[in-house]
């Protein structure tokens, strides 16, 4: 799919959890606008701080007749330039993007395992949704606190709850991808989220014997700066 420039404005924002707000964006190019499940915009965000910087975030909900995408912000502590953009969006202010972006599809399998911490949650809702009712999928979905859990049209869904952890601890996540019993070797693990714990995530699941090629992985932030290289698949 071709990324194309969009101009578009705030039409709506609204919270969906202590941490997270919904900023829906509207445009006449945005209608027809197709997207698949889990792609991203790239957009210029200024905070009225520092100078215009992109920020990715997930198409949550797309709807071509109206124009109009709906995208999941989670607010960050301390927050940086996206969470105070959001935060300060107000209806009508212009937005400027780039997308849909991303190379995630879907594929047949017999169980699909989906892991990620809270921002991953708008993409990991949109593929459980784009599911075919007859295929078997897991989420495993770590989150700051209980308040942070949203509804996932998934069978079987199970929080960690980060508690005092560290944002970017990856102990409590490996522990609960660990308790996943790999049934067949017929399945597809779906990794988003903190860029070093997505890769440790990924070699557990390749060293329980789920191939690299069934494996997608993605990092969505990063906890420390020296860590230069992308994941994503």
């Amino acid at each position: 799919m071709t990324k194309s420039r969009h101009s578009a404005v705030v039409m709506a924002r609204r919270a969906l959890t202590p941490r997270t707000l919904r900023v829906t964006l509207g445009g006449e190019s945005l209608i027809g606008l197709a997207s698949l499940p889990a792609q991203d915009v790239e957009i210029m965000v200024a905070d009225g701080i520092g100078p215009p910087v992109k920020r990715r975030y997930t198409i949550r909900h797309a709807r071509p007749e109206s124009g109009e995408i709906d995208l999941d912000v989670v607010l960050h502590e301390p927050g940086g330039a996206g969470s105070r953009w959001a935060e300060r969006a107000q209806l009508g202010s212009p937005v400027e993007f780039i997308g849909p972006c991303g190379k995630l599809e879907l594929h047949p399998a017999d169980w699909h395992l989906f892991v990620g911490d809270e921002t991953s949650l708008p993409a990991i809702s949109a593929l459980c949704e784009a599911l075919s009712e007859h295929e078997a999928a897991t989420a495993v979905v770590q989150v700051t606190s209980d308040d942070d859990q949203m509804h996932i049209v998934c069978d079987d869904v199970r929080w960690v709850i980060q508690d005092e952890a560290p944002a970017d601890g990856v102990d409590l996540l490996r522990a609960a991808v660990d308790d996943f019993a790999l049934t067949t070797s017929n399945g597809r693990a779906y990794l988003l989220g903190e860029l070093q714990a997505v890769r440790i995530l990924c070699d557990g699941l390749a060293a329980r014997g789920l191939e690299r090629d069934r494996i997608f992985a993605k990092s969505y932030w990063r906890a420390r700066p020296a860590l230069l290289h992308d994941v994503s698949a």
